[in-house]
């Protein structure tokens, strides 16, 4: 079987084609395009006309790549989708052109899929906690042995924190915008009581394309390939010397910067605060990064 999974989330919209067989996955096609559907909506509460019909053609394209190599299509929609007022006309939208349906996931069922894919061929054992931060939101999942305890979604990410804190400013970020971003984060996920989850021996595992993006930076991948970036490590120290780094300087001179995607330049800082606040609230020192996710989750399914 082939199957093909598309997730749109609030900053990108990604598909994973794979061959199933007997349970194991062989992926054929993995691709990542940002559109930005949640962009605004932290103000308006509501998805623009410009940026559903831009998330529709990135959709449309990439059904058509997975039609032509016979692909059973599922199509998931995140956080943008299950809090967005309009919704429902983004729905449909994708329903006339591509005739397939989106699925909105709760936070809890995005979650749940995305802890099953981001251990899955780690030889781990025990206690394990993900994290998985996207544009719109950031899941925190505990499990042992292949069985989830504990799930929560908090909703805070990379688009409307940088949109919050970030996006006014075409200069450096002074440090006092950066400090207040980390402390509403910090906020967050203490109302959500992520500080209760137990860190005892446990491993720690991130998932997201800023997680991503940052081992990208560390590693200086000058050809970004995420496959190569599997099961390295993170640590605090590395994350904090990039928020120094990215910081100082103009959006112009990120999207130079070895290892990150140009068009994730503008989100990376509020990408990092996040990433930087799971660690510490989560008392780990690094953790490991995971390229697997929700789609390869569903895939598992």
């Amino acid at each position: 079987m082939i199957k093909a999974i598309i997730d749109i989330g609030s900053n990108s919209i990604k598909m994973r084609i794979a061959r199933v067989d007997d349970g194991k996955i062989n992926v054929i096609r993995d691709e990542t395009e940002v559109v930005r559907l949640g962009r605004g909506m932290s103000s308006t509460g509501v998805l623009s006309e410009e940026s559903m019909n831009a998330a529709c053609e990135t959709v449309t394209r990439m059904t058509r790549r997975a039609e032509k190599i016979g692909a059973d299509i599922f199509i998931v929609g995140t956080m943008a989708l299950r809090t967005a007022k309009n919704s429902e006309n983004f729905v449909k939208l994708i329903r006339d052109n591509t005739g397939l349906e989106v699925h909105i996931f709760s936070g809890e069922d995005e979650a749940k899929y995305s802890w099953r894919g981001a251990v899955d061929g780690f030889d781990i054992h025990g206690n394990v906690i993900m994290f998985d931060t996207g544009g719109g939101s950031t899941e925190f999942v505990s499990g042992s042995n292949g069985a989830v305890n504990k799930i929560v979604s908090v909703p805070i990410g990379a688009v409307n924190l940088s949109e919050r804190f970030f996006y006014e400013h075409d200069r450096p970020i002074k440090k006092k915008f950066c400090d207040e971003a980390a402390a509403n984060v910090k906020d967050l996920f203490m109302d959500y009581k992520i500080d209760e989850f137990p860190t005892s021996q446990c491993h720690i595992i991130g998932v997201g394309g800023g997680v991503v993006a940052m081992a990208g930076v560390k590693f200086a991948c000058e050809n970004f390939m995420p496959s190569k970036l599997h099961g390295s490590v993170l640590t605090q120290q590395d994350i904090i010397r990039q928020i120094r780094m990215y910081s100082s300087l103009t959006l112009k001179e990120r999207e130079n910067v070895i290892g990150l995607p140009k068009s994730r330049a503008d989100v990376i800082l509020g990408s990092a605060c996040i990433v930087l606040e799971a660690l510490r609230i989560l008392n780990a020192p690094s953790c490991i990064v995971s390229i697997n996710g929700l789609r390869h989750g569903l895939l598992l399914d």
